[in-house]
């Protein structure tokens, strides 16, 4: 069954069973877990308290786990001695865009942005499903005693 959300300006459809087997059968591990740079480990060590509660319904409605991103990283990976660190990564779902661009929107200096987006990595998903993502920026403390670089 197809349902739709509306975030600001953007319209998505999906598809929520489709969506709850492909992180069953396709993202079973997180990104950041996936991989083993520093970076990833600070992110992958605080994911359960980033992610404020109006992103993790919208995460819940189309079927995505808060629990697996798709992909993380940081955009301040060769920056050291930061005390916050500036993230991006995608959620994915089954469906796609119908309205509005898949451009961040402006939300100011904000600690957590988030807005639906066509464009992320696609190289091992399923090629037989429509998949759109909801992707975010986020403010992240440095907590690991090593430092990046």
């Amino acid at each position: 069954m197809k349902s739709e959300i509306c975030l600001l300006q953007q319209t998505v459809r999906f598809d929520r069973e489709a969506t709850i087997a492909l992180y069953r059968d396709t993202i079973t591990v997180p990104g950041a877990d996936a991989c083993t740079c520093i970076s990833c480990k600070n992110f992958a060590t605080q994911r359960s308290k980033l992610y404020p509660g109006d992103f993790l319904m919208l995460l819940n409605e189309p079927g995505g786990d808060p629990r697996k991103e798709w992909e993380a990283f940081d955009y301040d990976f060769e920056r050291e001695n930061l005390p916050n660190h500036l993230y991006g990564g995608w959620f994915l779902f089954c469906g796609e865009l119908i309205q509005g661009s898949d451009k961040r929107p402006d939300h100011g200096q904000t600690l957590f942005a988030y807005w639906f987006a066509t464009t992320f990595p696609t190289a091992t998903l399923p090629k037989e499903r429509k998949v759109c993502s909801v992707e975010f920026c986020a403010l992240v403390p440095w907590v690991l005693s090593e430092l990046p670089g």
